[in-house]
């Protein structure tokens, strides 16, 4: 489609399109750096991002077009659509840039879409590959992996060797197809004139606990300002039974104001927490101003966590002007992320009615949210499933929920989907209990003063309580 236009208007809903002159590439690089800063905090900001992207497109600027089928790929300002984002790709790519390709190529060897099939994808992946594309490059080696790794760890050497992709380096201590033992001779010899190289080995070595070798490496990495190398140090330093953490958190800073993402979001988490600590008033908006411009960072460069926090941050007013709208923006794009928090926390912030409540809810709980299990347990049993509740509060209670303890308790009392057992129901109270739920220390109450599925027993009926009171449960207080 590369001498047709491309009709955006029923995607966008809007008959009119922004120009800000015909310098394409110019409105592009504008709306990179629009991007950089943040999402649009408003429709007519969003639509006007869209508009210069559409226009150059239209006029056959290629990576606006590839832009576009990226923004329709996640739903980032545009309906999400794998057919419209298929279209924007395959213009892109007739126009020869190979970041288009590679996203054929994705669809197609995925199986994501009908219309790209497998050996569209690969033969995708041949022209950008041919083009010398790094990410090319490191897909074709990840293809290849399974079938020939040596030839697959050639080209991730290779292409970080001239492309300095670091992803490809990375690839080559995260895939256990490859020998360790070669991978790191290769980055042996790599580290002695590379810092990321040196780094990479250190977080190896980390990880098999040769910590000798780890914190020579790390170190050499850090004195050259290697970001990932500073990370490294402080997970060293972290780890060490005799490290100092405030050694620890300095170069985690480091880390972070070298640009390394990890480390900004863990610099981001560490200073809302001290801000917590602080009573100086100046020194605590300081620390959170702080954290939320470390959390921004991160969450711009796609960290699925960092964007439910500094969501959280922007909702909230933390280190950041109060704006809840554009703060449910970025839990948005965390929950696509499939980020659990961000999940349940939209569900909750919907109304139980509204349509997007219970796939938000669901999608927490499936992802080890505990507080999500809990509630679909609770929707499945308003809905009479009982088998699905006792399934949802049996994962909880393995994340170690002392309220799943308790509900499961109820049920197993009550033979909701279970026949009626009362010792296991007081068995599953006593779970509960040592869990700190302060419902489960009046029911042991009830259970040891009426002889409810155990035999009767005052002194532990008399400690349950006193618990419950302590707790303020309100039948308890009641009882002189």
């Amino acid at each position: 489609m590369s001498d047709i236009k491309i009709d955006n208007q029923s995607s966008l809903q809007s008959k009119n399109t922004v120009v800000d002159g015909d310098d394409h590439a110019a409105n592009y690089q504008h709306v990179l750096e629009l991007e950089k800063i943040g999402f649009a905090q408003s429709n007519q900001d969003a639509q006007h991002r869209v508009d210069l992207l559409v226009n150059a497109s239209n006029n056959s600027f290629a990576a606006a077009s590839t832009r576009l089928g990226q923004w329709h790929l996640i739903g980032h300002y545009l309906p999400q659509d794998i057919g419209s984002s298929i279209l924007f790709f395959q213009h892109a790519a007739q126009l020869g840039d190979a970041l288009a390709m590679v996203e054929l190529a994705h669809i197609g060897l995925q199986s994501l879409s009908p219309n790209v099939s497998a050996e569209q994808g690969l033969e995708y992946l041949k022209q950008a590959v041919d083009l010398n594309h790094p990410e090319a490059i490191y897909a074709s080696a990840l293809h290849i992996l399974e079938n020939n790794a040596d030839a697959a760890l050639n080209l991730l050497i290779h292409n970080y060797q001239h492309n300095q992709h670091e992803l490809s380096l990375k690839a080559c201590i995260e895939n256990s197809v490859f020998d360790q033992n070669i991978v790191i001779e290769k980055l042996e010899d790599l580290a002695q004139n590379d810092s990321f190289a040196s780094a990479l080995l250190a977080f190896q070595y980390f990880k098999q606990g040769n910590d000798k070798k780890a914190f020579k490496y790390a170190q050499k990495a850090q004195e050259q300002n290697d970001a990932y190398g500073c990370y490294v140090r402080a997970l060293i330093e972290e780890k060490d039974p005799k490290g100092d953490p405030n050694v620890a958190y300095e170069f985690l800073m480091k880390a972070a104001q070298l640009g390394h993402i990890e480390a900004s979001y863990w610099v981001g988490i560490q200073n809302l927490a001290k801000a917590d600590g602080v009573r100086d008033e100046a020194e605590k908006i300081q620390l959170n101003k702080q954290a939320c411009q470390f959390l921004q960072f991160a969450a711009l460069h796609g960290h699925s966590a960092a964007k439910f926090s500094y969501g959280q941050c922007l909702r909230m007013g933390i280190g950041a002007e109060k704006n809840p709208e554009y703060g449910i923006q970025w839990l948005g794009q965390a929950a696509q992320q499939g980020n659990a928090d961000a999940q349940f926390e939209l569900a909750m912030l919907l109304n139980l009615d509204d349509p997007r409540h219970l796939p938000l809810l669901t999608a927490a709980a499936k992802n080890a949210h505990v507080q999500a299990m809990l509630c679909m347990a609770i929707h499945e049993q308003r809905q009479q499933q009982f088998v699905q509740a006792i399934q949802w509060l049996d994962l909880a209670q393995q994340a170690n929920s002392a309220r799943a303890s308790y509900l499961l308790a109820q049920m197993y009392r009550e033979g909701q989907g279970v026949e009626s057992d009362l010792k296991y129901t007081v068995e599953l109270l006593v779970k509960a209990a040592d869990g700190g739920d302060v419902d489960a220390y009046f029911e042991l109450y009830q259970a040891y003063s009426q002889g409810l599925g155990i035999r009767k027993n005052k002194k532990n009926a008399e400690k349950y309580l006193t618990l419950a009171q302590q707790n303020q449960h309100i039948q308890a207080c009641a009882i002189a």
